[in-house]
């Protein structure tokens, strides 16, 4: 084990296969590089896309706000020329769906990524291991919520075309290290999932050569920030993939039917429960019964140990979410014990001795007894009203339940 590792494990229980994991997290180091399109960087063909959470099983039809999302990704590339024939398309099979954890890349919400679209190559400067981050378009109705027009097709081409570029080429030589960025924000109260002031005006100062047009977008719009740090903690996450007897968690992720969670010791199977529903601050008119169930691959950042899992250090979110502030500090100190190890590069004074979190451990969230926490954007269940709100949900404890018991399965020579 290295000695990194020792450091990060002092007051925790880490051994074995588990700090293998935990090691290959620790010795990844995210760089932001070059500008890619997606059919390039991973495989896209016309008449295929991308979407968040685990693959739709065969014959389920996706939520409407996903359904509206691909809809509207398939008139941006050309395929279909309204909304109506787009969702025809989707439903008939003349889309093929993809996942966008295998596909190498994340997206928040109903996160749909098309062939054409750009994207940033995030690689590991350690290993050489890549991921792609997706560019989050500004506002609350745009695509990422199921909502397509003409408006939100200019916020695409603007993001994509002039911030995508500016960035590109304010990109320090060898490009911009993701994780300082990631706990210089979360010093400044960051939970890096619902919270990305501190990481935007981090990643801003870093990046002293972006024209003010684009500054002054980017730091009216810090969730865009929120893009960079899932790639960088998916390709963390994604070193410790395949350690035999590992009950490291390597993502969790919904599709707005279901929460998934991978282990690093079960490969690429998706141990699934329903998705949860939402509860926190909503946008005036809108309340609870307009939510939708849970969206998004971006409890990225709770399998990493930021988001929900660190609500104790991050007062202002809770005042968002309308949360108690002693509910948030107590449930993020729950969360703690679900890690296997301290993270030694993300440490905010409010997580005390303890320190933030990092290698989940599934069997920990097991015995916790009630899921673990994550913090997330609302949409509208209609698929039509956009951004609603913000708040808690949960990635369902039979999630955990079922990938330890698969686990054990494989450990003792048993069959699937």
């Amino acid at each position: 084990m290295s000695e990194m590792v020792k450091n990060a494990a002092m007051t925790d229980a880490v051994s074995g296969a588990d700090a293998v994991a935990v090691e290959r997290i620790l010795s990844c180091e995210p760089v932001i590089r070059e500008l890619v399109t997606a059919r390039d960087a991973l495989g896209l063909s016309d008449g295929e896309l991308g979407h968040a959470g685990p693959p739709f099983v065969p014959g389920e039809t996706p939520p409407v706000v996903v359904l509206n999302a691909l809809a509207g990704a398939a008139m941006h590339e050309g395929w279909a020329g309204d909304m109506e024939a787009g969702r025809a398309m989707v439903l008939g099979g003349e889309i093929r769906l993809r996942s966008n954890h295998a596909l190498g890349t994340v997206s928040p919400m109903s996160g749909v990524v098309r062939p054409s679209q750009r994207l940033f190559r995030i690689e590991d400067r350690a290993s050489g291991a890549c991921t792609f981050a997706t560019l989050a378009e500004k506002g609350r109705h745009v695509l990422r919520f199921g909502y397509y027009n003409d408006a939100v097709a200019d916020g695409l081409r603007h993001v994509e075309g002039e911030v995508a570029e500016a960035i590109a080429a304010a990109l320090p030589p060898g490009g911009l290290k993701v994780m300082p960025v990631v706990a210089r924000g979360v010093e400044l109260g960051d939970d890096v999932h619902q919270r990305n002031i501190g990481g935007m005006l981090s990643f801003l100062a870093a990046l002293p050569d972006l024209p003010g047009t684009v500054r002054r977008w980017l730091a009216d719009h810090p969730q865009h920030f929120l893009n960079y740090a899932m790639a960088a903690a998916k390709l963390s996450l994604d070193r410790a993939r395949d350690v035999a007897g590992s009950c490291i968690v390597t993502a969790i992720s919904r599709n707005g039917l279901s929460c998934g969670i991978q282990l690093a010791g079960t490969g690429e199977e998706w141990f699934k429960a329903p998705a949860d529903l939402p509860r926190g601050g909503f946008f005036p008119p809108f309340v609870l019964a307009d939510a939708h169930a849970d969206l998004g691959d971006s409890a990225i950042m709770e399998a990493y140990g930021l988001g929900g899992c660190i609500a104790h250090v991050s007062p202002q979110i809770a005042e968002t979410m309308q949360r108690p502030w002693s509910e948030a500090r107590a449930g993020g100190e729950r969360m703690r014990f679900c890690f296997a190890a301290r993270n030694p590069v993300i440490a905010p004074a409010l997580a005390g001795t303890k320190g933030v979190g990092l290698g989940l451990d599934a069997r920990r969230v097991a015995l916790g007894g009630e899921g673990l926490r994550i913090h997330t954007s609302i949409a509208h269940r209609d698929g039509a009203a956009g951004w609603i709100g913000v708040g808690v949900a949960h990635a369902p404890l039979e999630c955990f339940t079922k990938a330890v018991a698969r686990l054990g399965t494989m450990r003792k020579g048993a069959p699937a």
